[in-house]
């Protein structure tokens, strides 16, 4: 049994029964609802793996347009980051327009009277996809959340060298690797500390592991989280380089476009 949570919407309750009986060996929660208008509440906490959806809902219907409703509803505009996949359930007419369906967000399409074997397998594949993707996206996220921390211990290192009236030193992988602990451990009044002692405490011109002077764990710095440190580090980026966006990507080390999405985060664009 696969820990995932379906979601199967049919107006045919007939259908819900039969495939609740086929789903429930194979998926370790599965909801059957009639109204494809409970969708967005069922949805919105995020811990829905797929939908299994009808493409026509009420008595005559047979155009398909409201499975497409609501998959642009589920796909395109819920405020999901990683929305469920969608799997749409079609009569033999609908093939063709299922098949168009895939161009515009859905996973596959299973045909009435479905197989068992390939209604499971089609869940299955899907839930997959979206697990690789939302892995992607985890580790895309962290890699940005990595070259912001980078940047602002550059930043960091430049201030105090300035302050001090120090060269900039460089600083190697190993030495960068040490402080970027401290970043994904929150200690970034320890961090900051750390850099200036650095900074005063040695004079090498190239920072190793064995260069950097740590300070206490129990610094009575302020400490920032990463969200709080990112923050500050955008907004101050981002005011000093006349709300640019290519020149604060550029000094953030990061895209344009992950640049939007944080400024967006933060309620700064």
């Amino acid at each position: 049994m696969i820990d995932a949570k379906v979601i199967v919407i049919d107006d045919n309750a007939a259908v819900l029964k039969a495939m609740s009986m086929v789903l429930k060996g194979a998926f370790a929660k599965v909801v059957t609802v009639e109204d494809p208008q409970l969708i967005p509440a069922l949805i919105a906490a995020g811990d829905v793996d797929a939908v299994l959806l009808d493409m026509n809902f009420g008595a005559g219907k047979l155009d398909g347009k409201d499975g497409l409703f609501w998959l642009e509803r589920i796909k395109q505009r819920s405020a999901l980051e990683c929305p469920p996949a969608v799997v749409l359930i079609t009569a033999f007419g609908d093939v063709p327009l299922a098949v168009d369906s895939l161009k515009q967000g859905a996973d596959d399409f299973v045909q009435k009277p479905w197989n068992n074997e390939r209604l499971i397998q089609s869940l299955t594949s899907a839930i997959e996809k979206r697990r690789e993707a939302m892995a992607r996206r985890t580790a895309a996220q962290a890699a940005d959340d990595m070259g912001v921390a980078r940047s602002y211990i550059r930043s960091l290192v430049k201030r105090y060298s300035s302050n001090y009236f120090r060269p900039e030193p460089e600083v190697t992988d190993e030495a960068m690797a040490l402080l970027l602990a401290m970043a994904c451990d929150g200690e970034f009044g320890r961090l900051e500390e750390t850099i200036e002692r650095t900074i005063l405490l040695s004079s090498h011109k190239v920072w190793t592991d064995e260069v950097i002077v740590p300070a206490e764990k129990d610094s009575k710095r302020s400490t920032l989280t990463l969200e709080e440190m990112e923050l500050q580090f955008i907004r101050t980026a981002w005011d000093d380089s006349d709300h640019n966006l290519t020149s604060v990507a550029q000094r953030l080390g990061v895209s344009r476009q992950t640049l939007y999405n944080k400024l967006k985060k933060y309620g700064i664009y």
